[in-house]
């Protein structure tokens, strides 16, 4: 589980269904996502006031609108959503791998999706996956009331472009 403080005042809950990896799904969101630049995807969804079924409002003022700019957001960010979830399976898989298998892994996801070329370089993506690594082992580490706190970049988001490929 993850508490969010948005900016907008309101906490937010985050209940996290995955057990099959040691490092949590919505964990290795955040570090994908930050890492390689990628705003809006889902903790960039999350921080512009879209609202999933994994999450509950814990308190904050809530706005009348709430469904309305959910979905809204979710809509706008629709696919840098679909593209974070393919490059955090990457990040994932690419824990169990040397670094430059790693990098590459998270290339050839990108080309699965995308005409252009990765643009990520190497070192971001190497950073990626030694970041998840590093906050794997510390998330390991913590007892029932253990803290991980992380801080998601408030900067204006980065356009992530490229062609969509045509299935």
């Amino acid at each position: 589980m993850a508490t969010i403080d948005r900016p907008d005042g309101v906490r937010l809950l985050l209940t996290s269904y995955d057990r099959a990896n040691t490092v949590p799904h919505d964990l290795a969101h955040f570090v994908t996502e930050r890492d390689l630049g990628l705003r809006r995807g889902l903790w960039g969804s999350i921080a512009t006031g879209a609202l999933f079924d994994s999450l509950q409002i814990l308190s904050g003022r809530r706005r009348h609108n709430d469904a309305a700019r959910s979905q809204a957001v979710r809509r706008a960010n629709a696919d840098e959503l679909a593209l974070a979830e393919i490059l955090v399976a990457a990040v994932h898989r690419g824990l169990q791998l040397s670094d430059t298998a790693a990098t590459r892994e998270i290339e050839r996801a990108w080309s699965s999706v995308r005409d252009s070329p990765c643009p990520f370089p190497p070192d971001r993506r190497i950073l990626a996956v030694t970041e998840l690594r590093r906050l794997g082992r510390l998330f390991g580490e913590l007892d029932d009331s253990g803290r991980l706190p992380l801080d998601w970049p408030t900067a204006s988001p980065r356009k992530i472009g490229g062609k969509r490929r045509r299935r």
